[in-house]
């Protein structure tokens, strides 16, 4: 296990920060600048812009540090190249965001203070110009953690990539919205969140699901940590450019929203019974996939109907005017939604064909079923040139939408960047 940062920082060209540093947990005043975490692996076709997005906007005592998880191409070495400290983690198991996030606070915490900022980005993610300093508003006026809007950026314009992006801005700009003005937390989404790094530390031991963000979330509405909304800024999120890349991305959700409901019962238990704050939580981080839960909610009250009229009864009644009422409310929410949709005509065309919105979270149910331990990508990187979602599934033609899975394993060559090979990385 080796770490690895760049020994010459450039501070130069760094903003300087105006905003106040100093915050109301401060016994004596210090500053406190913000430490920008971003977990990348392969991703040496993006990192660059991201790199230096953030170098324009970050002030002169904040830092940012990337850990290249198990890289196999440049990723380690543009991230030096735009001034971040990188930590080189190799170890094979276990994978993912969370298992990453607790070794990079290992590795830097003889150096922290426990009311350090920590702010974890992704490595696609595009930061708005206010982004540092709404944050560190928020942390420094009392806040513990702190989740920013997520705007999805959308790279194509087709039904299912708007309905999926119309999906979490009802979400965020409606749903998170009215909690909040009820005093009930939101949850994480994976990236523009930012905590105290004692209250990170507090929770991190426990990561080793594919869903860090989820995993996050419950354990710190268990231990009673709300989690702040910051509507006032935004990171823009990439979607995936294809339906193949949507499909293995949701897969990966899927899988770890199974690893949750497998590994924390007991969080989960707790949290319902907190009344409606939890129920709203966890309807936000485990009733997914939404449209297919809304399919299965209009066909019982459906049949609820249908079963008045054939035999009636004061059950078939409560079920048909209850389930009614609640898909005309979800169905509110949507419209009212459409305001903060930047097309919103497009948008409500697109909701006409919500049933192929359905279709690809079938397809990514599949996946998520037979894709075992395999790291499912939602982009093509460097290091693997195969077309996404082609190990394990093979999308054909809309006529039939038929599903084909494989277990045979895909020789891929190694990239080795030639910083590595001569030992400089």
């Amino acid at each position: 296990m080796t770490m690895q940062y760049t020994a010459d920082l450039i501070f130069s060209d760094r903003v300087a920060v105006s905003e106040p540093l100093y915050c109301l947990w401060d016994s004596q005043p210090r500053i406190h600048g913000i430490d920008v975490v971003i977990l990348a692996r392969d991703e040496a076709t993006i990192i660059g812009n991201t790199l230096e997005a953030l170098n324009r906007i970050i002030g002169s005592h904040d830092r940012i540090h990337l850990v290249a998880d198990s890289c196999l191409d440049e990723t380690a070495l543009i991230a030096r190249r735009n001034d971040a400290i990188v930590y080189i983690r190799s170890e094979k198991s276990p994978s993912g965001k969370g298992p990453a996030l607790r070794w990079w606070l290992e590795q830097t915490r003889k150096d922290a203070e426990p009311d350090d900022i920590i702010v974890v980005l992704d490595a696609d993610t595009q930061v708005a110009p206010d982004f540092l300093k709404c944050l560190r508003k928020r942390m420094c006026s009392g806040a513990s953690v702190v989740q920013a809007r997520v705007a999805p950026l959308l790279h194509s314009k087709t039904p299912v990539a708007r309905l999926a992006a119309f999906s979490e801005i009802v979400e965020q700009r409606v749903k998170d919205k009215f909690r909040t003005r009820f005093g009930w937390p939101v949850r994480l989404r994976g990236t523009g969140m930012a905590f105290r790094r004692e209250v990170l530390e507090a929770v991190s031991d426990s990561l080793h699901t594919l869903v860090e963000d989820v995993e996050l979330t419950i354990l710190l509405a268990e231990r009673g940590i709300p989690i702040v909304f910051a509507d006032e800024t935004y990171v823009s999120d990439p979607k995936p450019d294809s339906q193949d890349g949507a499909v293995q991305q949701r897969a990966r959700w899927l899988k770890g929203q199974f690893q949750i409901l497998r590994f924390y019962p007991k969080t989960i238990m707790s949290l319902i019974r907190r009344g409606l704050p939890g129920w709203s939580l966890l309807s936000s981080v485990l009733l997914k996939p939404a449209t297919l839960l809304l399919t299965i909610r209009a066909v019982i009250v459906a049949c609820a109907w249908i079963s008045i009229v054939l035999w009636g009864g004061w059950l078939w009644n409560l079920i048909a005017i209850l389930g009614s009422l609640s898909l005309l409310f979800e169905g509110g929410l949507f419209l009212y939604g459409l305001r903060y949709a930047p097309d919103p005509k497009d948008t409500l065309c697109a909701l006409v064909l919500a049933p192929a919105y359905l279709i690809m979270w079938l397809k990514s149910l599949a996946l998520s079923a037979v894709s075992g331990n395999t790291w499912l990508r939602s982009r093509k990187t460097m290091s693997d040139p195969s077309p996404v979602g082609r190990k394990y599934f093979l999308p054909l033609n809309a006529a039939g939408d038929i599903i084909r899975t494989y277990r045979s394993e895909v020789n891929l060559p190694v990239i080795v960047p030639a910083s590595m090979a001569d030992g400089t990385d």
